[in-house]
């Protein structure tokens, strides 16, 4: 239904928000196409600029649209992406040398920045667990389709890593697990913790999500057959954009 001029703003806002969401889950509104301007809606409606963006606001909340600075508001694709946990550590998929993620991503290799270093300490909860030392720290940005999708931080014994080549930043065929194994230390036992909250500055940024927005932080812990802890990784997602499913004989 098509918000009805002169009705309190808030109510029409939702009606907006309403039709547009509909329009967006329908494919009628495909992704990468721009929401008419404020100006627009109040020309054609009369809507005011505070109703209109009340309404888009909700949908950047909902993960189906998106501000371009100076350019307005777009749509985002609305499917949302599975993470299976089990699926995505099959021993197969590193075996066939594909990337952990390209499970997530149904098969499509994401676009990948990556940034590696050594530094002198980790955070708190790494330092917990890897114990004192050197630690060389894997940072990835994911991306498809121009999406920026999750920021993941590996950290490693800095002298583990430089044995194991993954200190670079290409880690070969099958990953870093791959090459970790090479060398002995093949993990063998994961545990992983979800946790949500609120994203912080420097992922708005990086995730070109808004302010306030949601995101699953998932620690996974790595252990080799000895029960060494061999990575800490702190993954940062776009809560809105993903699903996380697990699946467990009863």
């Amino acid at each position: 239904m098509a918000p009805r001029k002169g009705e309190p703003g808030r109510f029409v806002s939702k009606e907006l928000a309403a039709e547009f969401r509909a329009q967006i889950q329908s494919g009628a509104l495909a992704p990468g196409e721009r929401l008419p301007s404020e100006a627009a809606m109040k020309e054609e409606r009369g809507l005011s600029n505070a109703t209109v963006r009340a309404a888009y606001e909700q949908l950047k909340a909902e993960g189906l649209a998106a501000s371009k600075h100076g350019k307005g508001v777009y749509v985002l694709d609305p499917k949302k992406l599975i993470r299976n946990a089990q699926r995505r550590f099959a021993r197969s998929v590193r075996e066939s040398g594909q990337s952990i993620q390209s499970v997530d991503f149904e098969g499509r290799v994401p676009d990948v920045q990556v940034d590696v270093d050594v530094v002198a300490s980790a955070p708190g909860r790494v330092t917990e667990l890897l114990g004192s030392g050197r630690i060389c720290r894997r940072r990835r940005l994911f991306s498809l389709d121009g999406r920026k999708l999750q920021l993941a931080t590996s950290y490693l014994p800095a002298e583990l890593a430089a044995e194991a080549g993954v200190d670079q930043v290409n880690t070969g065929p099958g990953g870093m697990y791959e090459r970790l194994a090479e060398v002995g230390r093949r993990p063998v036992k994961a545990r992983e913790r979800v946790y949500g909250r609120v994203a912080m500055p420097e992922e708005v940024e990086a995730l070109e999500v808004s302010p306030g927005m949601a995101v699953f932080l998932i620690e996974r812990v790595a252990y080799d057959e000895g029960g060494r802890v061999v990575e800490v990784n702190e993954m940062i997602l776009d809560a809105t954009k993903y699903v996380l499913e697990y699946e467990f004989d009863l």
